[in-house]
């Protein structure tokens, strides 16, 4: 497997990191924005989960999101009506965060950095936002898959260019740090 990606060696050091973001992330998902209730919600979770590709790589992004999903299903008042596919779907995002960051240096001046976070977030955001979460919506719930666009689901590629920009403001800056750049195999 280790032929098609990197693969970080779990360390203590990398698993706790790990864990202290998947509380961060738990925290930061808490705080966020309803735009278009039940349809077009601004969280800046994403930065979170960016930090944990990049720090997994695609193995542990994908456990830590997944673990991450459950402990926030599980600590909400929804806990009975936990979905394994809705976990499956945030650790597939998870596996994707760290594909494209886990050892990929990035600089604000570079515009082959800039295409690298548009093509990613495009990725992610195309596989979550605009495919998994409305085809599970449509199994699980009964609303029609364009039912969902027409009401607003649409409205999230809006966040496609603030994500780019939010990632390439916060994330160069935190590279720099010596011990996130060990982690981060950069």
């Amino acid at each position: 497997m280790n032929l098609f990606f990197k693969t970080p060696k779990l360390t203590l050091k990398r698993l706790v990191s790990l864990a202290m973001l998947i509380a961060l992330a738990f925290i930061v998902g808490k705080f966020s924005i309803p735009v278009i209730p039940q349809q077009l919600v601004i969280s800046l979770t994403f930065i979170v989960n960016t930090i944990i590709g990049m720090i997994g790589g695609p193995i542990w992004g994908f456990i830590s999101l997944g673990i991450l999903d459950v402990v926030d299903t599980l600590s909400s008042s929804s806990a009975g009506n936990f979905i394994i596919w809705w976990t499956l779907m945030e650790a597939i995002q998870g596996f994707f965060y760290g594909l494209f960051f886990y050892g990929k240096p990035l600089s604000r001046s570079s515009k082959k950095d800039w295409l690298h976070v548009t093509i990613a977030t495009v990725v992610i955001m195309l596989i979550g936002t605009f495919i998994l979460t409305p085809l599970l919506i449509q199994i699980y719930f009964g609303v029609p898959f364009w039912a969902q666009y027409l009401a607003g689901r649409w409205l999230k590629i809006f966040e496609i260019p603030l994500r780019i920009i939010i990632t390439m403001l916060v994330i160069p800056r935190l590279q720099k740090i010596p011990e996130l750049r060990k982690l981060a195999n950069l």
